[in-house]
């Protein structure tokens, strides 16, 4: 059974241990307040991507039959995203598989998600908006994102039966948290592994693949 997290001191700790998280100002970032719904939004998922589609700015999910909202991210949070399509692209990419940025949707029974990183085996013609059949999914923390990354997201992600792993990236600090499916029993680990050295190494056996940190944290480094 996979535990819901909290971040203290840094580390990833069981949310049943951790204090409730203090913030010196107000957070913005997705609302998932299910009484605060936009006005004459779509009710279900398929009317969702069509709507999303039409949309100028902003980044909308999809989660119990209500659109939520994130107004944006910091610079070091997009540089981030960028280091890991970079690292990820160099060593996957056509005719076998798609890298993407944040752009594809994820449909994840009737919600849909929009993970900051997506890696996906090419079986289609690319002009799709979604998909069901991730390998890879990252999301890069932000203070407003923490508690959905590190237990939401995990478990509506490692739902899905073609995902391989799943990682949570820090933006302050090169540290990363990673969860993987079993090559022997199909599952995920209860607890994730912790990468936190500068010379640490991401490694997606899956995949035979591996990724430094110092190439996915260079904002930082």
């Amino acid at each position: 059974m996979l535990r819901s997290y909290a971040i203290r001191a840094g580390s990833i700790i069981p949310a049943d241990t951790a204090p409730a998280p203090r913030y010196a100002s107000p957070m913005t970032g997705f609302s998932e307040d299910p009484q605060a719904p936009y006005g004459g939004a779509p009710r279900d998922k398929k009317s969702f991507l069509h709507w999303v589609q039409r949309q100028e700015g902003g980044r909308y999910e999809f989660k119990d039959g209500r659109v939520v909202m994130h107004p944006g991210s910091s610079k070091r949070h997009g540089q981030i995203i960028g280091d890991f399509v970079r690292s990820f692209g160099n060593r996957l990419g056509p005719p076998n598989w798609r890298v993407i940025p944040t752009e594809v949707a994820v449909e994840i029974g009737d919600d849909i998600r929009y993970p900051d990183v997506l890696v996906e085996r090419m079986v289609d013609d690319g002009h799709q908006v979604s998909t069901a059949s991730p390998v890879v999914l990252v999301e890069v923390l932000s203070p407003s994102s923490l508690g959905r990354d590190l237990n939401v997201k995990l478990a509506e992600y490692t739902s899905l039966a073609s995902l391989e792993a799943y990682i949570v990236a820090s933006q302050d600090e090169p540290i990363v948290w990673g969860w993987q499916r079993d090559a022997q029993s199909r599952a995920f680990p209860a607890k994730p592994t912790e990468i936190s050295s500068r010379d640490g190494t991401i490694e997606i056996s899956a995949l035979e693949l591996s990724l430094p940190l110092a190439e996915l944290f260079r904002a930082i480094l």
